[in-house]
């Protein structure tokens, strides 16, 4: 009878391991089933949020994404706007330009940036632009993150 109960104690053990090696070796297709199922995604606080509209210039563009306040519950008080210049080896050495984030026909901020040595300053023409929080150097662009004050 022991003899019986190991044999069946390893086979089980055999068994086990093509189980164990499928899970690991298929781990993200398992994620990425279980993301699609559930429909859970990145936080725009993360990714800067969804592109709103784009500005076409001569061989790059700039990208303005909508604004993100969100929080667990409700909206922030205070948040920021994404502003990418992609791609990166066609953006120019120094870049000025006006922006209007909220896409109300009014320039919001200006923003003056030399993207050799990632210096950039932010000039606000609005009460609700509080200020440059940073300068990234992204995978396919260059970017800027401004800080707003919810208008809500």
């Amino acid at each position: 009878m022991s003899k019986l109960k190991s044999f069946l104690g390893y086979l089980l053990a055999a068994l086990g391991i093509p189980v164990i090696l499928v899970t690991f070796m298929g781990a993200s297709v398992w994620m990425k089933t279980f993301v699609s199922i559930t429909g859970v995604t990145i936080s725009p606080w993360y990714t800067g949020g969804e592109v709103a509209y784009t500005v076409r210039h001569d061989g790059y563009r700039t990208e303005i994404y909508t604004p993100v306040f969100q929080a667990l519950i409700g909206e922030r008080d205070e948040g920021f706007v994404q502003v990418a210049w992609t791609p990166k080896g066609l953006v120019p050495a120094r870049i000025d330009e006006e922006i209007d984030y909220n896409g109300d026909g009014v320039m919001d901020f200006r923003v003056q940036w030399d993207t050799k040595t990632d210096q950039a300053t932010i000039t606000p023409y609005s009460a609700y632009v509080l200020g440059l929080e940073g300068v990234y150097a992204l995978e396919e662009s260059h970017a800027v993150r401004v800080d707003l004050r919810n208008t809500r």
